[in-house]
């Protein structure tokens, strides 16, 4: 009675267990290569950017035109970083910062901005932080020493932090604080904290454990008073009124939602009104369009990981005044050129032109995609 289970004779039984224990040791195996693999990889990165950094007496941190939180909040890890190998930093944006709640982040952790217009002269070198197009060159004045960002478009530079396991770019800087053995300022693990959490989409978008990890290290150390605070900055009645707009002027083929809103006074706006579009049933890639200073400017935001929201843009608008990004979100410039000098007669005809074409251009894309 004992010789047998069921119809498997013991020996057969016994065979198979020595197979899946020793498949199951293989598969660890391998799962722990792979893993000692990533966290040399990070190490590396880690060493790298702190030789190249600490060999300078100053350095410029860079973030992108109207940067996002996860831009700002690795920025701040980054200077406390910097502080740590002792090179002075500073932060600075490509362009004004419009976004309300980059904004509110800016309030909250008394964070001033200037615009890096003209060469940065008094710094060593600098540092472009988080974004996802081309990368600022200054004049090589001072020259980029480093790139640190979240799923980085492909950039000609000699050292890019690209982290393709991490939801943000906080979350490689996290990972860096943590790496130097050193406990970060509240106020440091506060904005990390807060921009992983920004840049996962409250943890919808991880692409890997590296997330969780970044901010189980950040909890302990963070303020999460300041974190409720951010959640909730409040809305200019600028973006309210262009939000109204691209709800009301919003159509949706299947999962894809596309809107005019018309003239906006700032590109984020537009943003907001991508991500207003996401929360509708069903949408899982919206673009949001309209015209600020005689360009095009569409806002592109994908949530299903088989869309990417660079590549629709790109393949949207053939010529663009500037392209930025990544798979999550995006943002395309088209200038109007001679068009933008057309008489007031003739500008319901030209609005009517760049509702159809754009719509008829982000459809075509977002069905290719």
């Amino acid at each position: 009675m004992l010789s047998e289970v069921g119809s498997a004779p013991l020996p057969t039984i016994a065979f198979v267990a020595i197979t899946l224990i020793a498949g199951g040791a293989g598969v660890y195996a391998v799962s722990s290569v792979l893993r000692r693999r990533r966290a040399d990889a990070r190490s590396e990165d880690f060493e790298q950017l702190r030789d190249t950094i600490a060999g300078l007496e100053s350095v410029a941190l860079v973030v992108p035109e109207n940067p996002s939180v996860d831009a700002l909040a690795a920025a701040i890890g980054l200077r406390e970083l910097c502080k740590e190998w002792g090179v002075s930093a500073r932060v600075f944006a490509e362009g004004r910062v419009t976004s309300d709640d980059a904004k509110a982040f800016c309030n909250l952790f008394n964070l001033t901005l200037d615009v890096a217009d003209d060469p940065l002269d008094d710094y060593d070198g600098a540092v472009a932080v988080g974004g996802g197009g081309t990368v600022p060159s200054f004049a090589n004045r001072p020259p980029v020493v480093a790139v640190v960002r979240h799923r980085p478009a492909a950039v000609d530079h000699p050292l890019v932090i690209a982290g393709n396991d991490a939801g943000a770019t906080s979350t490689i800087v996290a990972r860096f604080i943590e790496r130097a053995d050193r406990t970060p300022e509240q106020d440091v693990a506060t904005a990390l904290l807060y921009g992983i959490r920004a840049g996962t989409r409250e943890f919808r978008r991880v692409r890997s454990r590296e997330d969780f990890q970044a901010a189980s290290f950040l909890q302990e150390f963070a303020d999460q008073g300041t974190i409720d605070a951010l959640r909730a900055p409040g809305m200019s009645g600028e973006t309210f009124d262009v939000i109204g707009e691209a709800i009301a002027n919003r159509e949706r083929r299947a999962s894809f939602a596309v809107t005019n809103v018309g003239s906006v006074p700032a590109v984020s706006s537009l943003e907001e009104a991508a991500d207003t579009l996401l929360r509708l049933d069903g949408v899982s890639s919206a673009a949001a369009f309209g015209v600020h200073e005689d360009t095009v400017v569409t806002a592109c935001r994908a949530e299903d990981v088989r869309t990417s929201a660079l590549d629709v843009l790109s393949t949207a608008f053939d010529q663009t005044e500037a392209l930025g990004g990544d798979a999550d979100a995006a943002t395309a410039r088209v200038p109007l050129g001679l068009f933008s000098r057309v008489s007031a007669e003739q500008q319901p005809t030209l609005d009517e032109l760049i509702d159809a074409s754009t719509r008829k251009a982000l459809f075509a894309s977002f069905e290719q995609a």
